[in-house]
């Protein structure tokens, strides 16, 4: 990306997560550009969310694999996604918002494919091991995860003072909720 784009999108994103109806002006203004600048970068609003998209896409597998390579063990794995997924989830809540305005394009949905098959792959190692309850489907597994991280997220928006008793909060429901 090249420096004025990448400072668009990163101030976007910053000013997003906070007010996510800021409009193109207030993007500028936030990140000090004219609002001509701006457009010369990105013809409207849906462009540089659909950019911002790109780049939440490609920056959660990059975390996604960092977790995997970085511990030995599936269950710190499963943490640090764990982790990175609510943090993630936090900063880029407000996509949520332009969720039907976005066109998926082949390149998010290919780091999307790849973020989620090194995930299932982890849940899989985990329930070979005997370590997830063979009471709940991977299915289900996913799903308490993916609910999990988006309560945190919510409490964590709420309220950022309390961001790290949430995380551990987060973290301990959920591996009691699928360890056997």
């Amino acid at each position: 990306m090249k420096n004025t784009k990448e400072k668009i999108v990163k101030g976007a994103i910053e000013l997003l997560s906070h007010t996510p109806s800021a409009s193109m002006e207030e993007i500028g203004t936030a990140i000090n550009l004219s609002r001509r600048t701006l457009h010369r970068y990105f013809g409207s609003k849906a462009e540089l969310i659909e950019e911002i998209t790109r780049y939440a896409s490609h920056l959660w597998l990059e975390k996604t694999r960092e977790a995997v390579v970085s511990f030995n063990t599936p269950i710190e794995q499963l943490k640090a996604m764990f982790r990175n997924d609510i943090n993630s989830g936090y900063q880029f809540r407000f996509l949520y918002h332009y969720k039907d305005s976005i066109q998926t394009k082949e390149e998010e949905a290919s780091d999307l494919k790849e973020m989620m098959k090194l995930f299932r792959e982890l849940l899989k190692t985990l329930q070979e091991e005997k370590v997830l309850s063979s009471a709940y489907s991977l299915v289900w597994v996913e799903r308490f995860y993916l609910s999990t991280v988006d309560a945190a997220t919510s409490l964590i928006h709420e309220d950022q003072s309390n961001k790290e008793e949430v995380l551990q909060m987060a973290w301990t429901s959920f591996l009691n909720g699928i360890t056997v």
